[in-house]
């Protein structure tokens, strides 16, 4: 037997064998893709519900939401409410301009508005020592301003609050 012949009787089967064991590991790898996936779909959907829990702590699911106790205790600790009446005006002509045509989609927007505070550096400050001084965090004193300010401008903006789950859209 000479050398290349060994090498092709044990070579070309050890050859073989591997590219099997691979293949199988390469099948594998595509069932964790499929479960990561899915594992993430899951996971998106248990992150809104604990957004929703978490909303509930200040103002309770109840259409449209409104504050409870401790969101008002938030509101006048924290000091958005100050924020929200001094920039007011300027938030209602910004809200205006994008001529919302609900009510769900108004108060989606405001909410969306009061939450982009965090964009401007001299009012996230102010935030943080409120937050902390009624021990909640900046997202959960943005979601009171929001609906502070939801409540403060709907009737200028052509809204009521009772209109809200008339043209609230399936998510």
């Amino acid at each position: 037997m000479t050398l290349q012949t060994i090498i092709s009787v044990i070579g070309i089967p050890t050859i073989v064998i591997a590219l099997i064991y691979i293949g199988k590991k390469l099948q594998i790898l595509d069932t964790v893709e499929i479960d990561i996936k899915s594992i993430r779909d899951r996971f998106i959907v248990v992150e809104e519900r604990v957004k929703t829990l978490w909303k509930d702590e200040v103002a309770p699911a109840h259409s449209p939401r409104r504050l409870n106790e401790r969101g008002t205790n938030i509101l006048n600790g924290s000091g958005v409410k100050d924020i929200i009446d001094e920039k007011k005006n300027g938030l209602l002509a910004v809200l205006k301009e994008k001529k919302l045509k609900n009510p769900y989609d108004a108060e989606q927007c405001i909410l969306q508005v009061v939450s982009d505070f965090k964009k401007d550096n001299d009012v996230v400050e102010k935030l943080k020592i409120g937050a902390f001084s009624v021990g909640a965090d900046i997202d959960t004193v943005l979601l009171v301003g929001g609906l502070y300010l939801r409540d403060l401008i709907f009737p200028d903006l052509g809204f009521s609050t009772d209109q809200i789950d008339q043209y609230k859209t399936p998510q």
